[in-house]
């Protein structure tokens, strides 16, 4: 189960650390941004791809006094500035940024790119259905229990005691990306620990103790 919390499994850094792609982020400018810092609003004149280097970036809707996070971007990640996202960092970030102009032309430089680039949009498209198929077919209980499941799956640890994994985000990240309010996604969290299926585990520390159990609940909320 591929993490709600990103929109592609692909890390670009790490594809272009191939001698084949030597070259391609000369051009690349970075540029660091304070947590809490807005790096680009919808309408804006800025028209650049960056990928990031360090830190975390949320991508998110805004509507009045209303948000719905549709993922954050991690270390490898790569997007635009030209959407009609917000995009601000959670955590002081760098960014590798490039107009997307030059962007064009480099991969026409590197060719093979574009079949990453390719590989990365598929994802994306499908991590975006994914996300309103769940806001309009399912429940927040649902996409809550997607959200530890899949958090486990690609950061967890086996032990005696379950799946552990360290969970970052704090209660209103959660809520943001799962699309319901804070108090419900604390309290949907706090009754799979009541009832045992979740152990919180230090400070940013979380088992899912009762995994296959867990599974099943998720099995039975389609």
């Amino acid at each position: 189960m591929q993490s709600k919390m990103r929109m592609s499994s692909i890390n670009m850094i790490e594809k272009l650390k191939d001698p084949k792609y030597e070259g391609f982020l000369n051009d690349f400018r970075c540029k660091q941004y304070a947590k809490g810092q807005l790096v680009s609003i919808p309408g804006t004149t800025c028209n650049d791809v960056f990928i990031v280097l360090s830190g975390r970036m949320r991508v998110y809707l805004s509507y009045e006094d209303r948000e719905f996070t549709l993922c954050f971007l991690e270390p490898g990640d790569i997007f635009s500035t030209h959407t009609r996202a917000f995009l601000g960092a959670t955590k002081e970030s760098t960014l590798m940024l490039l107009s997307a102009k030059h962007f064009r032309e480099k991969v026409i430089e590197f060719p093979e790119v574009a079949m990453i680039m390719t590989g990365i949009l598929g994802e994306v498209l499908g991590s975006t259905l994914d996300i309103v198929e769940g806001l309009i077919f399912h429940d927040a209980r649902h996409r809550m229990l997607e959200f530890i499941l899949s958090w486990g799956e690609n950061s967890g640890i086996w032990s005696e005691r379950g799946l552990g994994f360290k969970c970052d985000l704090s209660i209103e990240d959660i809520s943001l990306l799962i699309g319901t309010t804070r108090q419900t996604a604390s309290s949907l969290l706090n009754n799979f620990i009541r009832n045992g299926y979740l152990i919180k585990d230090g400070r940013k520390g979380f088992i899912i103790s009762r995994y296959e159990d867990m599974k099943d609940l998720f099995a039975k909320s389609f």
